[in-house]
């Protein structure tokens, strides 16, 4: 009975767990090679004017975001952190890196000098031609935005807003740039009157851009292809390098309007003596499209440049949501140098 006894209470030998297949560990480094390849042409960017990495590296957060919840996935269950370890260690180091460019982008980017001169507020605002003039000549107010540029936005509208406006003590004159594309409203742009512009020239841009010469430089309201289909991606990387070459080309320039295109876009990569506002003072991680998104994880794709030796960029924010519009506004403060 005794020994009955004894022989109940030995403890029993530890469960060894049967190491991975080799199967396994051999599928686990091939998944991790596969996506390790992958996050690091997101994370670089490479190929970011070709499909799907045009599209997917628009959305560096949610990227970033759904690669550290695919590694919780893989580092939280036991049966698959033993045969895809490799993986989840991949997509943990992908997602710290797309964290790693976003912390970047809040660093400003702009370059020395004084800045003592008259300021210039620059509002941009895609409206899908949804917002009614009332609500953009709230918006004008609100911000005392001296050039406005208007994507998809009817003459009709703009004139509505530029007269509701003129009856509040801001007059401004109206110019527009046609569209090309049956179902999209061309670009239209607000300016001071006060700035005194000059004849309008359209830029060439399928979905529409004017041109506007004023006191102290050119004024440039532009919207390009979007890169929603393979067959759009051709017209939309020139339409992006045009706009940013107008900017580089005029001295003292404003450009603004809706680029449907990121900075690591190549037609944004390299803008020569121009900024992009955003970057300039560390806000270029926030997004304005969708506009149902956060900023944080929306795409940021509407932007406002400016020639690097003329302006000092002061601020720059992207605004609530307005109207029905899918885009948000940006707002940038400038001061001549």
């Amino acid at each position: 009975m005794t020994l009955e006894r004894e022989r109940d209470v030995t403890p029993s030998a530890p469960v060894r767990r049967a190491p991975a297949h080799p199967a396994w560990r051999a599928a686990g480094v091939v998944l991790a090679a596969l996506a390790g390849a992958a996050l690091l042409v997101l994370a670089v960017p490479l190929a970011a004017g070709v499909a799907p990495v045009a599209q997917l590296v628009s959305f560096r957060a949610l990227v970033g975001l759904g690669a550290l919840l695919a590694a919780g996935v893989v580092l939280g269950v036991p049966w698959l952190r033993r045969r895809v370890l490799p993986l989840g260690l991949v997509l943990v180091l992908g997602g710290l890196a797309q964290a790693a460019v976003l912390a970047g982008r809040t660093v400003g980017q702009q370059p020395g000098g004084a800045a003592s001169g008259d300021g210039l507020v620059v509002l941009a605002f895609n409206t899908a031609d949804v917002v009614d003039a009332p609500t953009l000549a709230r918006l004008v107010e609100q911000q005392r935005a001296d050039v406005v540029a208007l994507p998809e936005t009817s003459r009709s509208t703009t004139a509505r807003t530029a007269a509701l406006l003129g009856e509040a003590g801001r007059p401004m004159v109206v110019e527009s740039g046609a569209s090309t594309v049956p179902w999209i409203q061309g670009t239209t742009m607000l300016v001071s009157a006060a700035l005194a512009p000059g004849p309008p020239t359209t830029v060439s841009l399928p979905v529409g851009g004017v041109q506007v010469a004023a006191e102290g430089g050119v004024l440039v309201a532009g919207h390009t292809t979007s890169p929603t289909a393979r067959s759009q991606m051709a017209a939309w990387r020139a339409d992006t390098r045009a706009l940013a070459q107008t900017c580089a080309a005029q001295p003292g320039a404003v450009v603004a309007g809706d680029f449907n295109a990121t900075l690591d876009h190549p037609g944004l990569r390299d803008l020569g003596p121009c900024v992009d506002a955003a970057a300039a003072v560390g806000r270029a991680s926030s997004g304005s499209w969708p506009a149902s998104a956060p900023t944080w994880l929306a795409a940021p794709i509407d932007h406002v440049l400016v020639d690097g030796r003329a302006w000092w960029v002061e601020s720059f924010a992207v605004l609530a949501r307005t109207g029905g519009s899918d885009h948000r506004p940006v707002v940038a403060h400038l001061v001549r140098r």
